[in-house]
């Protein structure tokens, strides 16, 4: 199951989730949607800080996993909205909801649904994850024998992502 499938799945689990989506470790997104006739609350920059910011949260609680335990999701409440972060293997599943959603049990709900789709998931990116400009770059970085994890840091994307996108772009 690809990201934008996912993304829809999460969506109709419960009519208080408001918008789903995968992310990469750097804070790409990559696959998700608002659900129809929804205000959006965050836009353009905006939009894309807080899922940067979202990634960056969640690689900082990974580091506790040793003595806490695996990171099970982390969750914002604001006035109007409530913000989940769950890492979902090499991704993050973020998604939000109406402020009178109930942490807990959605919470409960969505993971419930990772473990009976986890091992379904394909969530690496579509090669339209990056334009046209950044793919040749990759191609050309590529091509001139640069480490994987460079290119990721040129083009600012996880080096799994990297991996992928070479992959499907050099069949």
């Amino acid at each position: 199951m690809k990201a934008e499938e996912f993304s829809r799945n999460i969506l109709a689990l419960d009519s208080k989730i408001r918008f789903a989506g995968v992310i990469e470790r750097s804070g790409h997104l990559y696959g998700g949607g608002i659900r129809e006739g929804v205000e959006e609350y965050l836009t353009g920059g905006k939009a894309d800080r807080s899922l940067a910011q979202s990634a960056y949260i969640i690689d900082l609680r990974q580091m506790f996993t040793s003595a806490l335990g695996d990171l099970r999701y982390v969750v914002y409440a604001y006035d109007r909205v409530k913000l989940f972060s769950i890492p979902v293997s090499e991704h993050i599943l973020v998604f939000s909801a109406d402020n009178t959603a109930n942490v807990e049990d959605l919470a409960k709900k969505v993971l419930y649904y990772i473990t009976l789709v986890e091992s379904q998931l394909s969530l690496y990116p579509p090669t339209n994850i990056i334009n046209t400009e950044k793919k040749e770059i990759l191609r050309n970085l590529h091509a001139s024998g640069i480490a994987d994890e460079m290119i990721a840091e040129q083009l600012d994307l996880n080096i799994d992502t990297v991996k992928k996108l070479i992959e499907e772009t050099n069949p």
